[in-house]
């Protein structure tokens, strides 16, 4: 995964509070005694960290086989989706597993036996988030990578279990949040002026990394770079002025995932953007000073809205 990023908060998590099943609080441990509801035996308590970008680790130890163990992302509220990462789901050893409102609880991702897994023995859960990419590493092995179809929620990170026979007991909850990657699709000829005077500089304002593939070095091709670049960035700003194919097959597989995107293109463009991206809001700006001075306008304006979501 893209180990890249703009700035970073490392935080040991010491407030939560329970939203379902019955939590008990103490000093360095939090521990799930027993759900609300023997037929749908979860439990869900919160901590004060929003989470979109970084890493989020602890250590669990479970009373029995079947209590499921896992790191609550994007949690907003009890009636919105949100994600869980860890140990147990379904007979598997790993699992992603999406909430969704109305349906309820849908594995995406699994791997391992569920069987093979320690009890009464602390299991440390570390989940690395870049962008739509979720890496789960298990006492520091890597057990499973998946890449949501969708952008993660922007909500609070938490804890989440399964099972209503046993306990679970998690100790050394730790986050590192960061702003994450601003990906950047132009022709790489053309606008490196556009890039290295107004991209570079206002990404970074806002705490972002931005890059372009043309800026990533060592093996592979680069249309594997492109699509990693789109899958673990924030955002995606596409400049769309040149027809070109490739930019225009790299923005729609950022609206293909959800991605938050901004256009920019030249305004001598205007009216005359291809069909399928006529109905898409576009920045457009003047090759000229003043028009300097306008797309940074605008492009501020782009990455406030986003990021304030």
């Amino acid at each position: 995964m893209n180990t890249h990023s703009g700035s970073t908060s490392e935080q040991r998590i010491t407030k939560l509070a329970g939203i379902f099943g019955r939590w008990k609080f103490e000093e360095g441990r939090t521990v799930f005694e027993e759900p609300e509801n023997q037929s749908l035996p979860f439990g869900i308590c919160v901590s004060n960290v929003r989470f979109l970008d970084g890493e989020a680790q602890v250590f669990v130890k479970r009373t029995a086989s079947t209590i499921e163990a896992r790191i609550l992302l994007g949690y907003r509220a009890p009636e919105q989706e949100y994600y869980t990462v860890g140990i147990g789901g379904g007979g598997k050893g790993y699992s992603i597993v999406h909430f969704r409102p109305g349906i309820g609880w849908f594995h995406i991702a699994t791997a391992g036996s569920g069987q093979e897994l320690p009890v009464e023995r602390a299991i440390k859960i570390c989940v690395k988030v870049r962008g739509q990419r979720i890496l789960l590493e298990i006492d520091d092995v890597r057990v499973l990578e998946h890449t949501l179809p969708t952008p993660l929620p922007f909500g609070q990170l938490g804890l989440f279990t399964w099972g209503n026979q046993g306990e679970a007991e998690f100790t050394d909850i730790l986050a590192t949040t960061m702003r994450g990657d601003a990906f950047v699709v132009m022709q790489f000829t053309g606008f490196e002026e556009l890039y290295t005077d107004v991209i570079e500089p206002l990404t970074r304002e806002f705490g972002l990394r931005p890059y372009r593939a043309d800026q990533v070095y060592g093996p592979g091709s680069i249309i594997e770079d492109i699509v990693r670049g789109i899958e673990t960035a924030q955002i995606v700003i596409a400049e769309i002025t040149p027809t070109n194919e490739n930019v225009f097959y790299e923005v729609g597989y950022a609206h293909a995932l959800k991605k938050p995107t901004i256009l920019l293109a030249d305004k001598d463009k205007k009216g005359a953007l291809p069909f399928d991206l006529s109905g898409y809001r576009c920045l457009f700006y003047h090759n000229s000073i003043g028009g300097k001075r306008q797309v940074e306008e605008g492009l501020r304006k782009h990455l406030q809205a986003i990021l304030d979501e």
